[in-house]
């Protein structure tokens, strides 16, 4: 399909790259097979399945641009100066929890596919706040985790 080294992940990384493809497969597994109203229901604590998504969702494309900018050495200009600014830009709440899911996994494979050509070097490059692309990476994986079990949670605690 293409060049082996244009996908060969760095010695040692592999498996946090599979933890990463593994969210996205297990999302799509049990949240897309769900109806939206179940999706969007509150649990106990106030959140809901879909709520929990699009933080994934924004998590993931903060880390996508984050990324991007480290490898490239170009930032992206300053749009908003604010932290709840919309990420996408057309966020409107009324988008289907699918279109969340979706948006999400093209974000994720943005960073895998930036993640995939570094060297061993490029991996231990720092991003912001001095820690290296792979910490980062494993805290993004420790996200998907926690997130996967609020997700689990939900659709355990909403009915059927």
């Amino acid at each position: 399909m293409g060049d082996a080294q244009a996908t060969e992940v760095a010695p040692g990384r592999q498996e946090v790259v599979s933890a990463l493809i593994a969210t996205y497969r297990e999302l799509n597994g049990t949240v897309r097979p769900q109806p939206e109203e179940r999706l969007r229901q509150r649990g106990a604590e106030g959140g809901s399945v879909r709520d929990v998504l699009t933080r994934l969702r924004d998590t993931e494309l903060r880390f996508s641009q984050a990324l991007k900018e480290r490898i490239t050495g170009v930032a992206m200009p300053e749009m908003f100066g604010e932290d709840e600014a919309p990420v996408i830009g057309t966020e409107t709440g009324h988008e289907p929890t699918a279109a969340i899911l979706s948006q999400f996994g093209t974000a994720r494979e943005s960073t895998l596919a930036m993640l995939r050509p570094l060297s061993a070097e490029g991996w231990d490059q720092a991003l912001e706040g001095g820690k290296p692309i792979c910490a980062r990476v494993e805290e993004l994986v420790a996200h998907d985790r926690r997130q996967m079990e609020r997700i689990t949670k939900l659709l355990g605690t909403t009915g059927r």
